[in-house]
């Protein structure tokens, strides 16, 4: 019998998830029927009946020592709430817990030593992780799962108020994949490398601000965050990575930073929010549909977004890619501090500036389009603050005492 599962994550995301049942005895284990297949004397669970909700894997079945969790086991288990893993299991394989919408806890015993990438993927109620202290690999960490050392996010556990722990240098790939409940992340300046899909289908994270340490993204990592509308990027990157903020529908401001040199392949494709951006000389490659394009779906293909404008250098790669993307290129920006344009900076920029402020600092989408925010920013560390606003109240003191 061959079962194909496909998972949507915030349309940001599918796995095509095949398995390939093989043949297995059932055993009752502490009045829990388990499945397994048998390879080498060694069991490996591929699944449990669908009345369980708490369930404790038996160190042995059948004389067969239990040693591995097989991909996609429990896979869109509906019923599944807790599990413990023995420690005879040494590894836990590909989505073998995903998409289980009511798992909330998991226990794992001191032999586990390889755990796969998205095994927990997409269970939007994991709220703690226990690890055996014996454990030489994995760790928990305020009920996240770790590397043993501390410094690698694996899986967040918690809240809708994420909090990564402070030690992690590394966010790991799919760490929050899919908890459409977060609402916001707090990441310690620790942090050094987000993976790939960290934060793909995180459907209520408002905003992000990623601290200066962090000098990497990787691929898709807010992919589809469709409430995301303002990020602050990290000036110690260089690049932007392929679909990095793809479907991010709400993002109506974000300021590329001056070290940034190259903008991946479709990293802002269909965010119709956004209606501008700037893109400054430091960026010298931009790749297909990066920014300003969206998928149409009357003509079956892709197409610029209509009135979108690309700010930059006479002859840049923003010019060039504006050109051959039918898009608005200017050259034109705002002095800083004149936040309102009007060609004056004066105390009515610095209210606008701590308005932008508030709104933003509470998660609410920016008030301003992106040449504002490049205005408005006069410290240039890619936040619109308090700061912000009492520069630009000094620069009017200047102005004000020369004339």
């Amino acid at each position: 019998m061959k079962k194909t599962v496909s998972l949507a994550a915030a349309a940001a995301l599918l796995f095509a998830a095949a398995h390939d049942a093989p043949s297995y005895a059932a055993e009752k284990a502490d009045t829990i029927e388990v499945s397994y297949s048998a390879k080498n004397g060694q069991a490996c669970i591929t699944g449990c009946s669908d009345s369980v909700t708490d369930l404790v894997i038996p160190e042995k079945i059948n004389g067969l020592t239990v040693t591995a969790v097989g991909e996609n086991a429990f896979f869109g288990n509906e019923k599944l709430r807790t599990c413990v893993i023995p420690d005879s299991v040494a590894s836990i394989e590909e989505r073998a817990f995903c998409a289980c919408p009511e798992l909330r806890n998991i226990t794992i015993g001191s032999g586990t030593a390889s755990i796969s990438d998205y095994t927990f993927a997409a269970c939007p109620n994991l709220r703690s992780f226990t690890v055996s202290k014996d454990n030489p690999t994995y760790t928990a960490v305020n009920s996240c799962l770790c590397s043993k050392s501390g410094d690698t996010l694996l899986k967040y556990a918690g809240d809708k108020k994420a909090l990564v722990p402070d030690k992690v240098k590394t966010i790991g790939i799919g760490a929050f994949f899919n908890r459409e409940d977060i609402t916001s992340v707090s990441i310690p300046k620790t942090v050094t490398a987000i993976e790939k899909n960290a934060f793909s289908g995180c459907l209520s994270l408002r905003s992000v601000d990623i601290p200066d340490s962090v000098k990497s993204l990787g691929d898709k990592c807010f992919m589809s965050c469709t409430s995301l509308s303002r990020v602050r990027l990290s000036a110690s990157m260089t690049a932007i990575p392929d679909h990095c903020f793809y479907s991010c529908t709400s993002l109506n401001n974000i300021v590329i930073p001056a070290n940034i040199r190259s903008v991946g392949e479709s990293a802002f494709f269909s965010c119709p929010s956004l209606s501008g951006i700037y893109i400054p000389k430091t960026v010298t490659a931009i790749d297909t549909d990066a920014i300003g394009r969206r998928y149409d779906s009357r003509l079956s293909s892709t197409d610029s977004i209509p009135g979108f404008v690309i700010k930059g250098e006479k002859g840049s790669a923003a010019e060039k890619y504006a050109s051959d993307s039918g898009l608005i290129f200017g050259t034109k920006i705002l002095q800083k501090g004149d936040v309102t344009g009007d060609g004056v900076i004066d105390a009515v920029d610095a209210s606008t500036v701590l308005s932008e402020y508030a709104m933003t600092s509470t998660d609410n989408p920016s008030s301003l389009n992106v040449e504002q925010v490049i205005s408005a920013d006069c410290d240039g560390n890619g936040a619109v603050n308090s700061v912000d606003a009492s520069l630009i109240l000094s620069k009017y003191a200047e102005n004000a005492l020369k004339h």
